[in-house]
């Protein structure tokens, strides 16, 4: 009488202690179905920087990977053959304004003489081809000029925006001509990514894009844009897309190879906490909780669903799993409490 007492006490208080324990109640749940694509990034603002005059290169202010702001010089020329171009034009335009000057009042005077009749017209229309011509001569200097003054500016090398330098092209000494890179850089804020697509999936997609960006195992990015070619490749009839990644990403970079994700349907999934695994070398298995006591059951795992696993095999709908495996564990661990007398 006392044992079937004892074994009463026992059942109850495990019944009450595995009611304790927090548990998941399986269920199938409708989860997206994607493919996979390789695709690569790609900077949408990225220029390289060439030598707009000749010279020699006299410094430079940055290297690879260095920081630019815009407006900041990144390499300057030794500009002596500029600022003797400069000097000489400027020394032709005041030559120019101060002939014009002269022409000047010499065309007012014989222009009063002639309107008083005491000069001919032909003496009149050479007085004013003279003036005419000193300030054509004047005009061209100072285009002259501002040329000179532009050749002299080409000699101060200035990023056009923001960004990092990816490249550098000549060193400290050498001598570049126009149209010869100097350095190339990107900005890293605003980046996108291509990637080519089968055309039955481009097609699917195209009406209303799921597509996510996978960095690495923990890196998920949902791009803001996404844009399918209107055409396809005749060589591997494939569709390009282009998505365009949120600004300012950490780890991402011009060049990297990064996973496309595309949805293409839905399934239902048997889908647990990932947390109420256990693994046990190349074993996986979870508490399921009944009316007794946790009873530990492997599984075979599918997918990882961000914070949740598929279960292939081990469980079935409605059934309950605990949430915390180690509370489960100590709880199987605790002694019965001894039959008595």
């Amino acid at each position: 009488m006392r044992r079937l007492l004892l074994a009463m006490l026992l059942s109850t208080s495990l019944m009450a202690q595995t009611a304790e324990l927090d548990s998941y109640q399986v269920s199938l749940i409708k989860t997206p179905v994607e493919r996979v694509f390789e695709g690569k990034v790609e900077a949408i603002a990225s220029a390289t920087v060439s030598a707009e005059t000749s010279g020699r290169v006299d410094k430079i202010f940055v290297d690879v990977g260095d920081h630019v702001p815009a407006g900041a010089t990144i390499l300057s020329l030794v500009g002596i053959d500029q600022q003797a171009s400069l000097n000489q034009t400027e020394a032709a335009l005041a030559e120019a304004l101060s002939s014009r000057s002269a022409e000047s009042k010499q065309y007012t005077r014989v222009k009063a003489l002639y309107e008083r009749q005491l000069l001919s017209k032909a003496n009149f229309d050479e007085a004013k081809a003279r003036f005419d011509s000193a300030s054509a001569r004047v005009a061209s200097a100072e285009a002259a000029l501002k040329k000179a003054q532009q050749q002299l500016s080409y000699t101060e090398i200035k990023a056009a925006y923001s960004g990092v330098v990816s490249a550098r092209h000549v060193e400290v000494g050498e001598a570049v001509q126009p149209g010869m890179p100097l350095m190339s850089g990107f900005d890293p804020a605003r980046l996108r990514v291509y990637t080519d697509l089968p055309q039955r999936i481009a097609r699917m997609s195209a009406q209303a894009p799921k597509v996510r960006v996978l960095l690495d195992q923990d890196s998920v990015i949902e791009p803001l844009n996404v844009v399918f070619f209107p055409i396809s490749d005749s060589a591997t009839g494939t569709v390009r897309a282009r998505l365009e990644l949120p600004a300012d990403l950490q780890f991402a970079y011009p060049g990297q190879l990064v996973k496309v994700a595309v949805q293409t349907g839905e399934k239902e999934r048997l889908l647990i906490p990932a947390e109420a695994v256990v693994h046990r070398s190349e074993v996986a298995a979870v508490y399921i909780l009944n009316d007794a006591q946790p009873q530990l059951r492997q599984v075979r795992l599918g997918k990882l669903l961000g914070d949740r696993v598929e279960v292939l095999a081990g469980l079935s709908a409605g059934e309950k799993v605990a949430y915390d495996p180690i509370a489960a564990g100590i709880h199987l661990a605790n002694p019965r409490i001894p039959a008595g007398e």
